[in-house]
Order: C-alpha cells, then sequence, then structure tokens
C-alpha cells in the first residue's frame, strides 16, 4: 500500500495481547515503522464485554480495570508500572509523531537501530524531567525535545536547532521556544 498507492496508511498497535511483552511489542513497531505508515496509533487493550478475548484473562494474568472500557492494568507478562509506562509513551507519541508537527525532528529522535526504544527512552527522560503527560504547550515540546536530543543523545546543537526550526516554522506557531530564541 505505501508503495502501489495513495492511500492514507493509518495503522493500530495495541498492547497488552495475551503472551506479549514490551520487547515483542518493540520488534512489532518497529517492523511497522520501517514499513513507512503515515501514522501508527498507539492504544492499550481493552476488555469490551462480550468480546472473546475475556477467555484468555487466567491463563495469561491479564487484569483490567473494573470500570469501562475495562482497560488491561498487567499481564503475566508485563507488570502494572510498565503497563503505566507504555500509557504515557502512547500519549508523547500522540504529541509528537501523530501530531504532524515534527515530521523533521522525529527521525533525529528515532535513529538508531530500534525506533521504539529509542522513543521509550526518549519516554522515559520525559516523565521523569516533568512528571505531566499533558498541558505542554508546542514551545515546551520543541525545548524539551531539543534538550533530550542535545544533552542525552549528544547531538549537535546547530543540526538539532536547524531541524526543529523547519518544524516550527512549519507549524504556524507564533511564540518562542528558548532553544530557537536566537534565531527566530
Amino acid at each position: 500500500l505505501v508503495n502501489h498507492s495513495h492511500a492514507h496508511l493509518h495503522a493500530d498497535l495495541i498492547f497488552g495481547l495475551p503472551g506479549e511483552t514490551l520487547e515483542s511489542f518493540g520488534e512489532g513497531f518497529d517492523r511497522l515503522y520501517a514499513l513507512g505508515a503515515d501514522e501508527i496509533q498507539l492504544g492499550v487493550l481493552k476488555r469490551l464485554r462480550g468480546t472473546p478475548i475475556a477467555r484468555h484473562s487466567e491463563k495469561y494474568g491479564m487484569i483490567y480495570d473494573a470500570q469501562a472500557p475495562y482497560t488491561v492494568q498487567q499481564t503475566g507478562a508485563v507488570d502494572a508500572a510498565t503497563m503505566q509506562g507504555f500509557t504515557r509513551l502512547a500519549r508523547y507519541w500522540d504529541l509528537l509523531a501523530n501530531s504532524g508537527r515534527f515530521k523533521q525532528s522525529l527521525p533525529l529522535l528515532l535513529a538508531g537501530p530500534s525506533p521504539f526504544a529509542a522513543f521509550l527512552a526518549f519516554s522515559d527522560w520525559l516523565w521523569r524531567s516533568t512528571g505531566k503527560t499533558h498541558e505542554f504547550a508546542l514551545e515546551k515540546l520543541v525545548d524539551l525535545l531539543f534538550d533530550h536530543l542535545t544533552t542525552v543523545r549528544g547531538l549537535n546543537d546547530d543540526a538539532v536547532r536547524a531541524t526543529l526550526l523547519v518544524d516550527y516554522r512549519a507549524s504556524g506557531a507564533r511564540g518562542r521556544p528558548q532553544c530557537l530564541a536566537e534565531v527566530l
């Protein structure tokens, strides 16, 4: 579809399937990312009433939220802390990748042998740095991404700044991220 059509390719990946680990999910993410999907939506498994997934609950240690939509909280292969970390990662993925605001900068962030591992490291760093998953102004995201790419990943400040500038200008935003103040 990517190579032979003009279709917008939107793919959903669901974390928390019976027997799945964070590592096996990451391998699937990396394969899908390499295919060039236009958008990858990340979600956590939900046990909707009447669906056959319930028959796997005991065998795979599936524990679901007691309230609808009955999101999986942990499995025999994934503890609750990892599941919460993935939920944060999915939120950050929406802010950076699916927003379309970081088209040039995202490849810098995902560079390396595993795009998923690179984004997971960013997600963990972002959570430790801010303790937030919401209320990120675009300018704050630009500065945080700059900090991560330059201080944690060790990329060249000027190269990262130039790439972020392209993305920021393309977004049409009118603010002034600190890392771009001298070039805006």
